[in-house]
């Protein structure tokens, strides 16, 4: 009698296991629906380029001497419209052929925006977000940007594809729009990093310590660039967890002109 007691005991254990894995499974998967849910009803405030053999509306910003000025086609965002869904919102991030298409919002601190989507509804997916540290207008010599890797591939899974030279070359540009400006992020670096490391420093004691700081990021970069950043420079620095390592992070860092 006491060894079946014992059985259906471990029975009812495993069935409970096993239910509360069904649940938490579930629960992911729901969440990730939710999540590009509200994504996705977000693109009645965007309008993204269509493929014209010639582009038309000319990069923000000087061209690199010798260079012809490149000209792109920018999507139109509502800011007006998407700041009424929510006041935190300052920009846009597009990478043409990937899933990154989402507003940037900015919070008091760098763990609402970890579980929260742009709606504000608690969602493990998130929302990009701005560090709290920087400036909202990306003026800062050093911005940071912050997305999860999710497994479904959105927010920032595709910077992981940064590690690849191939995949580098055919996307050299990511575009950063603002209610005030447009501008492209030209890449020119990507690494795996620790937390420990100093990928996400902001402040810096002088012009050279910030051209040190981006020399060893681009001595770090599993692909090579043909653009040097100089200490002038405005850098901006795409951050995703990554998983060589516990609390590995991937960084992506471009110039903002």
């Amino acid at each position: 009698m006491k060894k079946k007691i014992v059985c259906t005991i471990l029975v009812l254990l495993f069935g409970c296991g096993i239910a509360f894995s069904a649940y938490q499974i579930y629960k992911i998967f729901h969440e990730y629906e939710e999540g590009q849910s509200v994504y996705e009803d977000l693109s009645e405030y965007v309008e993204l380029p269509d493929k014209p053999d010639a582009p038309d509306i000319p990069t923000v910003g000087q061209p690199e001497s010798g260079e012809s000025e490149e000209l792109i086609t920018w999507p139109q965002i509502d800011f007006e419209a998407l700041s009424q869904i929510n006041s935190d919102i300052v920009g846009w991030i597009y990478l043409e052929g990937s899933e990154i298409n989402y507003p940037i919002a900015q919070s008091e601190d760098n763990s609402y925006y970890l579980k929260h989507l742009f709606d504000k509804s608690s969602n493990s997916s998130g929302c990009i977000f701005l560090d709290c540290r920087n400036g909202s207008d990306f003026t800062d010599r050093h911005s940071i940007l912050y997305g999860h890797h999710m497994k479904n591939g959105t927010m920032f899974s595709e910077l992981d594809s940064y590690k690849s030279q191939e995949y580098y070359d055919a996307h050299p540009q990511i575009l950063l729009l603002t209610p005030e400006q447009n501008y492209v992020i030209e890449i020119f670096a990507g690494y795996v990093a620790s937390v420990q490391d100093d990928a996400w420093q902001t402040e810096f004691g002088s012009g050279a310590d910030f051209e040190d700081w981006l020399n060893r990021a681009i001595e770090r970069s599993c692909f090579t660039s043909n653009m040097t950043p100089a200490a002038t420079d405005r850098i901006i620095t795409l951050s995703t967890c990554s998983y060589e390592f516990n609390n590995a992070r991937f960084v992506l860092l471009g110039r903002i002109y």
